[in-house]
Formats: structure tokens, C-alpha cells, sequence
């Protein structure tokens, strides 16, 4: 069995482990995004980068054997720098908002998104337990904010949250402040995209309360108008924690922006290319699950997707292991309704 150090730490381990397996048994931990226990390592976003001694360069944890005698170091400036231009690299080619327009600019960071998608639900909380919030005299920088407004009018976000609080439905920051987190931003739309944004929504137009608020069903109508531009994994997102954990510049590396594109196709789940670091989880959980068609990388380099083969819909490549993947994806690519 080999013995290693790592961080001039003593740790044994099976034949056959990895660099990261000898790591975890040390408590050590060692950062990873394409790399998920019981999938077979692929090595991809090279953020697990460790020296070792005796090697010319850093090595992918991950997919590296232990063997014995080995020296390795998991935390230099060397390592860090390069974890953080694998991170900038990254996120040069991810299109998404952390956070939606109207959070943004909430002077109280309220979750919006989050409250609208009770709403629509037709969700209520404890109505003896309504809570007070900022939104009876703010000027609605929200609202000004909001993306709806490049297609017929903003969402009615005062109205709606004041309803909500009445409803007795929790209205408040979900963690830090999200503006002084890290956050990537699409940016004005490009022809075309507002579209991507508007499917499964309500084209209606938008409805203006009375002096006694918004009834139930216009609340629900009201808040099926939102296009929810926000990540669906804002908070799990590996790619933002990460970024966050480095100090990573999400405009270090700038290059073409491609357009924006989410597909509804499954049931279950959205597809947003845009997020997609070409991990290759998805395509190895359904390959290991034996989908009849499963997903596929075509391209090279930036220019490398995760697609079904024979141009298939999503629906027909992941019919059984599509939820698996989506919890599995480290951004928001992959994401459940």
C-alpha cells in the first residue's frame, strides 16, 4: 500500500487511490468541479491542480494515482495562481446572472426571485406572522431594473412583495449581501434573446394594484410574468463559490459572447448551454446508466458543447437519469424546474 506525504503529512492508502483520495483522509481539502465520487475522474477543469515533487509542472489530483513516496504540496502561490486563471478561463465563457437585475439593485437584497416563484405557486406562509418590509416607501430601483421592461413593461415587484409579506410568506436576504458577492452578468440582451427569457411565462401585461393590493389571482399573474433571469443555482453554484474563495475576475479573459440559450425541452429539467464548463458529468452519468442516447461533446476547444446526439432533444437523451444529472452539474447548466 502506498505511503505518501501531503503537506508534510504521513497518509496511507489503498493501490489504486488518487492524489484526492489520500487528500480527503488527511481532512485535507483540495478544490474540484468536474470530479464527483463513484463517476470515473475526466480531469477537466484542471482546479484540483497539485505539485508534486520530482514532476515538472502540477498534476489533476483527481485523476493522478498515489504512489509510494510521493511529496506533494496542495496550497503554494503556484498552485493558487493556477486554480485561479483556470477559474478566470471559465468564467470568460459563462453567460448567466449569478443574481437577477431586480436583487441587484434591491437596497435590501431582498430574494425577489425566490418570493415571485412562491407567488406563482400559489404559496402562503403563517398570515398571523405578516412581516413588515422595506418596500411601502422605496422608489423601486427594482423595478427599474427589471429585464421585462425590453419586451412590454416591468413586473409589478412592490406590489407583488407587499402582497407576499401579507401573505405571511418569508420576505428576506437569503445569506450575505448578494451585491458584495461574486456575480458574472449577462449584460444588455442581444436580438433575440429576450425570447429565451419570456418562454414559459405570462405575455401578458402588467397589472397595477389597486389602493387594496393585489388580489390572489392577479398576485399569481402578476408573478408568472417574470422571466427569471437569476440562476437557478445561485447558491450551489461551485463555479461562484470557488471564484468567490480565489478572488477571480470574471472579465480577466474576454472574448466573443455567445447568445444566450435555455432550452425547456425535458420536463424536469432546464439545459443552459451558456453555464455549461464542459465538466463531462452528464455525459458520463447517463453513459454509466446506459441511456439509449445520453449526451455528447461536439467541437473543440471554447468551442466544445454538451449536445444529444443526431441533433435529439434533451428530453429523449436523458430519460431516466436526467434529475441525477442536473443535482450532479457544478453551475447552473443543468438545472431542475
Amino acid at each position: 500500500m502506498p505511503h505518501l506525504m501531503i503537506d508534510n503529512r504521513k497518509v496511507e492508502v489503498a493501490d489504486g487511490e488518487t492524489i484526492l483520495d489520500a487528500a480527503k483522509k488527511l481532512r485535507i481539502e483540495i478544490p474540484t468541479m468536474c470530479f464527483l465520487e463513484g463517476v470515473r475522474a475526466n480531469a477537466s477543469c484542471m482546479l484540483c491542480v497539485v505539485k508534486v515533487e520530482g514532476l515538472a509542472g502540477l498534476v489533476p489530483a483527481c485523476a493522478t494515482l498515489a504512489r509510494d513516496g510521493m511529496k506533494v504540496q496542495t496550497d503554494t502561490d503556484e498552485i493558487r495562481t493556477a486554480r485561479t486563471d483556470a477559474l478566470e478561463l471559465l468564467l470568460s465563457d459563462h453567460l448567466g446572472d449569478c443574481v437577477a437585475t431586480c436583487q441587484s439593485a434591491c437596497p435590501a437584497g431582498l430574494n425577489i426571485p425566490l418570493v415571485l416563484r412562491q407567488i406563482a405557486a400559489g404559496q402562503t406562509g403563517d398570515a398571523d406572522g405578516a412581516s413588515e418590509i422595506p418596500c411601502d416607501d422605496c422608489p423601486a430601483p427594482c423595478e427599474r431594473a427589471c429585464r421585462r421592461k425590453q419586451f412590454d413593461s416591468p413586473v409589478s415587484i412592490r406590489a407583488l412583495m407587499q402582497y407576499a409579506a401579507a401573505a405571511g410568506l418569508v420576505v428576506q436576504p437569503s445569506g450575505p449581501d448578494n451585491r458584495r458577492r461574486f456575480s458574472v452578468h449577462i449584460g444588455r440582451l442581444q436580438e433575440g434573446e429576450i425570447e429565451q427569457f419570456l418562454a414559459g411565462t405570462n405575455r401578458g401585461g402588467r397589472i397595477e394594484p389597486s389602493d387594496d393590493g393585489l388580489t390572489e389571482d392577479q398576485a399569481r399573474d402578476e408573478a408568472r410574468r417574470c422571466m427569471h433571469c437569476d440562476c437557478r443555482k445561485a447558491d450551489a453554484c461551485k463555479l461562484r463559490y470557488y471564484a468567490e474563495l480565489y478572488g477571480a475576475k470574471a472579465r480577466r479573459y474576454k472574448g466573443e459572447r455567445r447568445s444566450f440559450v435555455q432550452n425547456r425541452e425535458h420536463p424536469d429539467v432546464i439545459y443552459e448551454p451558456g453555464k455549461c464548463i464542459a465538466c463531462g458529468l452528464c455525459v458520463r452519468i447517463a453513459e454509466d446508466a446506459r441511456e439509449e442516447l445520453g449526451l455528447t461533446f461536439i467541437g473543440r476547444g471554447f468551442d466544445v458543447r454538451v449536445t444529444v446526439p443526431f441533433d435529439r432533444s434533451i428530453a429523449e437523451g436523458l430519460k431516466t437519469t436526467a434529475l441525477q444529472c442536473a443535482a450532479a452539474c457544478p453551475t447552473g447548466a443543468l438545472s431542475q424546474r
